[in-house]
């Protein structure tokens, strides 16, 4: 099974690669919605790497362990009153769902197959992940004279962690295979930073990364009043959403350091970076640039138009232009001109 990311950072217009794909035969998208973040997360699968891998210790590795299985029940079972657990578990990512209910299954059996040996012993570290009623509860019973709690501590076996790692992920996706799928379309699970760590997992697998003019991407944003960081403000008139965290100054600050980390050096062959401007712009090139990346033939392109037409999307080319903000534009030219369009 193959897989292809689809990524960019904040109103960069990846779906409309998005749209592409869903009209090339072979290609299966999820829902808009779903991002698949396990590779990506804190706690997921390229930390959980790092851990079992790139920086063995037994202290680093059986704490990754711990983290990626909280990981799990807390990104798998849907929340329901029926399950009381999960009301407190559950942080609506709900996985299970997504995979016909065996998300936490197929995790915990590619967990297994990662550890050695587990045994029972007296293990600090654990404590430091601990809560703090926990942390004082065994204070107090070590004042006491109580013998410190017994933990499993986990061993973990790295070889074949990549082998095992894509075979997990495939097991995964097999759960919600169409029958002509050839290729599954991720959006956004590696992100546009570093991103080859995350392609060796998905073993068969390349990237799309999509960028836009930065004035356009502010002026989008602020237009439909979304932000990074958004809040709930009490007016007169009730309840009204408000950007706090898409200040122009953070705005600068955050599209400055994640240009500086955006993918760089990786094989043209694995990661092809497109503008949303040139997709619809020009549209006939960017397909066969799309075409060539993928190895498919224009043929399997069936579906052409029924999802995407660049006819329609060139009205959100240049939304600046009628932006009322017109310093904040002129100071999102000054520091970031380089990724203005045209270059």
């Amino acid at each position: 099974m193959k897989f292809l990311d689809v990524s960019g950072f904040g109103h960069s217009g990846k779906t409309v690669v998005a749209d592409i794909l869903k009209e090339i035969e072979g290609y299966q998208l999820p829902n808009y919605n779903f991002e698949f973040n396990l590779i990506r997360i804190q706690g997921g699968l390229l930390d959980l790497k790092f851990a079992l891998v790139d920086n063995w210790s037994p202290i680093r590795s059986d704490s990754a362990i711990k983290r990626f299985i909280k990981l799990i029940n807390r990104i798998g079972p849907k929340a329901s009153i029926y399950v009381p657990s999960t009301l407190f578990l559950s942080n609506g990512m709900n996985y299970d769902s997504i995979f016909k209910e065996k998300f936490t299954k197929i995790s915990h059996d590619y967990l297994s197959s990662l550890i050695n040996t587990t045994y029972q012993g007296y293990w600090p570290y654990t404590m430091i992940d601990g809560s703090i009623l926990e942390q004082f509860v065994a204070r107090v019973k070590g004042q006491l004279g109580f013998s410190p709690k017994l933990v499993k501590i986990h061993l973990t076996d790295s070889s074949e962690f990549q082998l095992k790692t894509t075979n997990y992920l495939t097991a995964l996706f097999r759960t919600i295979k169409e029958e002509n799928t050839d290729v599954f379309v991720l959006l956004n699970a590696l992100e546009p930073f570093n991103s080859e760590e995350g392609l060796n997992l998905l073993g068969d697998s390349k990237q799309i990364v999509v960028n836009r003019d930065p004035r356009d991407i502010y002026a989008s944003s602020r237009e439909i009043n979304t932000g990074f960081i958004p809040r709930f403000e009490s007016n007169n008139m009730g309840l009204k959403r408000k950007i706090v965290g898409n200040t122009l100054d953070i705005f600068l600050k955050r599209h400055i350091i994640y240009h500086k980390n955006v993918v760089k050096n990786t094989p043209v062959d694995r990661v092809l970076k497109l503008n949303y401007e040139e997709l619809i712009l020009n549209y006939e090139e960017s397909l066969n640039k799309i075409y060539k990346f993928l190895e498919v033939c224009p043929s399997k392109h069936k579906k052409k138009g029924k999802f995407f037409d660049p006819n329609k999307s060139v009205a959100n080319i240049g939304l600046w232009k009628n932006f009322n903000d017109k310093h904040s534009i002129a100071k999102i030219e000054e520091s970031l001109n380089e990724f203005c369009w045209p270059k």
